[in-house]
């Protein structure tokens, strides 16, 4: 086998991780392959705070061989090289006797810098960065490079564009299968979604996970709310606020806007940030106080304004667009951008097409905004 699929295999070890279970760390994979390249140690980051991909195989070659100077390490992420909730896997990997460390991409956390510490012990350290390494781990390299979690924007709009009637309408855009989609897919892999207390409020959202023939299963929600208009009395038993018992309901307010002395309805917060004179969410501050959350990877479902608001801040990674079979022809319907600045066609953000399906008579388009 090359390289390359040697790491394809450390890579298939990687996915098979439960995304809940190592959340905030990166999906990895190894194998430790030897002088006739056979596969004698493999493993894969099972869980945060226990041991890393290179630790399990590692220690799986050794019940096979004391002796594994002949050996190739294939890791798919850089290994670490400082103390954290485990020791570095540097040590191990010196310790071992192992020569020569194949890698599939690097670490963005400047205080791994693992490959620099193997090569100065004289490992003979190789990068072959694979496209399917990176895209693996887009949410915890996104975490790490921009300081804030990975957002997904979904938008359903007719083929003409509008996402709702003139009378603000849009339940269905788009059927049932797109729905289904976008429950089964789509939510299940975020850890949160984002919407403003004007979508939340006119849409009767629950903002949950709803697949046919199973429970209806939580899912966490960050509401944009200046003014704290979602917890007025007359909004007390609004779905949002459905029994949780994982997960909360997060209202972002201006400071000094909720009185905290009236009780919240169970399971809900306040995170208190700046808006500037334009009423916008401050960004900086809105990522930092999601990721201290354990918010890693965000879907926006909100209004136009919002929705070209977080576009035009560079505030989206991926775009999950439905294309409902539906032509509304009316100049009074509401569009699913609203943007009043001229730009020239020169000037448009590129966009990369990464998946595209139909579902019935809708199309499901999956853009990379920003890819890294």
């Amino acid at each position: 086998m090359t390289q390359e699929q040697h790491l394809i295999m450390a890579l298939s070890l990687a996915q098979k991780a439960n995304r809940a279970n190592i959340k905030g760390n990166p999906f990895v994979g190894a194998i430790v392959v030897d002088e006739n390249d056979r596969i004698i140690g493999s493993g894969y980051h099972q869980k945060w705070g226990e041991k890393h991909a290179e630790i399990f195989a590692i220690e799986e070659a050794l019940l096979k061989t004391s002796d594994l100077s002949s050996c190739s390490l294939y890791v798919t992420l850089e290994p670490c090289s400082h103390h954290g909730k485990t020791p570095p896997c540097t040590n191990l990997i010196l310790k071992s006797g192992i020569k020569k460390v194949v890698v599939g991409s690097l670490d963005p956390n400047p205080a791994v810098s693992g490959m620099k510490l193997l090569q100065e012990n004289g490992i003979d350290v190789v990068l072959i960065e694979t496209p399917e390494a990176k895209q693996l781990n887009k949410v915890f390299f996104t975490n790490q490079q921009k300081n804030r979690p990975f957002v997904r924007l979904k938008m359903a709009a007719t083929l003409d564009g509008k996402i709702a009637d003139y009378a603000g309408t849009s339940k269905w855009i788009t059927n049932p299968s797109s729905r289904a989609f976008l429950h089964e897919t789509i939510r299940t892999n975020v850890d949160a979604i984002v919407s403003t207390a004007k979508t939340v409020l006119e849409d009767q959202a629950t903002l949950n996970i709803r697949i046919e023939g199973s429970p209806n299963k939580e899912l966490n929600a960050v509401i944009i709310d200046r003014t704290g208009s979602m917890l007025q009395e007359v909004n007390t038993k609004h779905p949002i606020f459905y029994n949780r018992n994982e997960t909360k309901v997060y209202i972002v307010t201006a400071p000094d806007i909720i009185n905290t002395i009236n009780p919240l309805p169970a399971n809900t917060e306040i995170i208190e940030l700046p808006f500037n004179n334009n009423n916008e969410i401050d960004l900086e501050a809105l990522s930092k106080a999601l990721l201290e959350k354990e918010l890693y990877s965000l879907l926006i479902e909100a209004g136009a304004t919002f929705n070209s608001f977080l576009l035009a801040k560079k505030w989206v990674d991926e775009l999950d667009y439905f294309i409902g079979s539906k032509i509304i022809l009316d100049n009074n319907a509401k569009a699913g951008f609203n943007l009043t600045s001229n730009t020239p066609l020169q000037n448009g953000t590129p966009i990369t097409l990464l998946a595209s399906k139909t579902l019935e008579n809708d199309i499901y388009l999956h853009y990379a905004i920003d890819a890294l």
